[in-house]
């Protein structure tokens, strides 16, 4: 159990957060992070709402649990119900991470950009006869809270939102027949030294759009054994100005209803799908989760590669003793906005990862 959960004495989240670089984020925030230490993470990821009703998700994954492991993991949902899942690990010797700006390599896959626009590849061959070219041009500046990093003592996550609102144009490429899309797209890089599962109990994460606005809102959970805090994140902005930037529990407040149902295991804490915030100017949203497009048991989701396979018994014998579950669930959501009396209407898509 140690092995995996760490050491009982854990540094608590303080109020001081690191705020040094300033508004305007450079390119090379979006490029490597980490070094390889272990306990380290890393991701790039990108979603996008096409305009035929079809979801698609893909992330590029670098983490040190023990060594070094590389995976892309991609997920399509279909405008007829039909749901694909598919992750693909790589070798050393197959990647490639820049660290001046986004440009990730696996195989002959990339994810590649410069804040304004991104190039993302996934190759049929390594996804089961799907495959996808996608450009992603930005509507809207890069954000993150301060500095984009939560630390509690020397442990940190930090969340960079690269493209908060993008235009995303898409070719599919399956069954010899090429499909074009076009709709709304997102793309978001994280990473960390430490294991989430040390820092957070769970976290609501959620984005979307209404009539021009760009929301981004979550609340983080921190661990009891790091105080047992909640953080607030709220990001509202068009684009001609941002609305509202507010981080922390400083003139931000929320409230959760519906609690979820059937979908967890019974040993889990309630987690609630409809999302209320307010803050002390008076702007409001309500964000209400609505029908499930992803839901997973992460241990079953997520294979380890065959040269790692022993490590799995041991995880999951050390979350039997230590009531680790991770359990992930996106919503296709409901998204109302109050500003200034007025009200706005929208859509997107709500996450909720329970860790424990």
């Amino acid at each position: 159990m140690r092995m995996y959960t760490g050491s009982y004495s854990q540094s608590n989240f303080t109020l001081d957060q690191p705020n040094e670089l300033g508004e305007i984020v450079d390119k090379w925030e979006d490029g490597l992070r980490t070094s390889g230490k272990n306990g380290e993470l890393e991701w790039w990821y990108f979603d996008a709402k096409f305009d035929d009703g079809s979801l698609f998700v893909c992330y590029f994954y670098k983490i040190h649990p023990i060594k070094n492991i590389y995976f892309i993991g991609m997920n399509y949902n279909s405008p007829n119900g039909e749901e694909l899942f598919i992750m693909k690990f790589f070798k050393e010797q197959d990647v490639f991470f820049a660290k001046d700006s986004c440009h990730v390599r696996m195989g002959k896959n990339y994810f590649k950009g410069n804040l304004e626009e991104y190039d993302i590849y996934l190759s049929d061959e390594d996804f089961e006869g799907f495959g996808i070219q996608i450009n992603l041009d930005s509507n809207i500046k890069p954000y993150r809270p301060q500095d984009g990093i939560i630390q509690a003592g020397d442990d940190y996550f930090a969340w960079l939102a690269a493209v908060p609102n993008g235009t995303a144009k898409a070719k599919i490429f399956r069954n010899k027949k090429i499909l074009n899309l076009q709709g709304s797209g997102y793309h978001d890089h994280n990473w960390g030294n430490t294991p989430l599962q040390k820092m957070f109990e769970n976290w609501v994460w959620f984005r979307g759009e209404s009539d021009g606005y760009t929301v981004i809102a979550a609340e983080l959970n921190t661990a009891e054994k790091r105080g047992g805090y909640s953080i607030p994140i709220l990001y509202m902005a068009n684009e001609d100005k941002v609305i509202v930037n507010r981080f922390g529990v400083d003139g931000l407040f929320t409230r959760y209803s519906n609690r979820i149902e059937n979908v967890y295991n019974k040993k889990n804490e309630p987690l609630f799908s409809k999302l209320d915030m307010i803050t002390i100017d008076g702007e409001k949203l309500t964000i209400e989760g609505k029908n499930i497009i992803d839901n997973a048991d992460m241990f079953k989701r997520a294979p380890l590669p065959s040269y790692l396979s022993w490590v799995l018994p041991i995880i999951k014998l050390g979350s039997r003793f230590s009531s680790i579950d991770p359990h992930y669930t996106r919503f296709a959501s409901d998204l109302n906005i109050s500003i200034n009396d007025t009200t706005y209407q929208g859509n997107g898509v709500l996450e909720i990862m329970d860790l424990k």
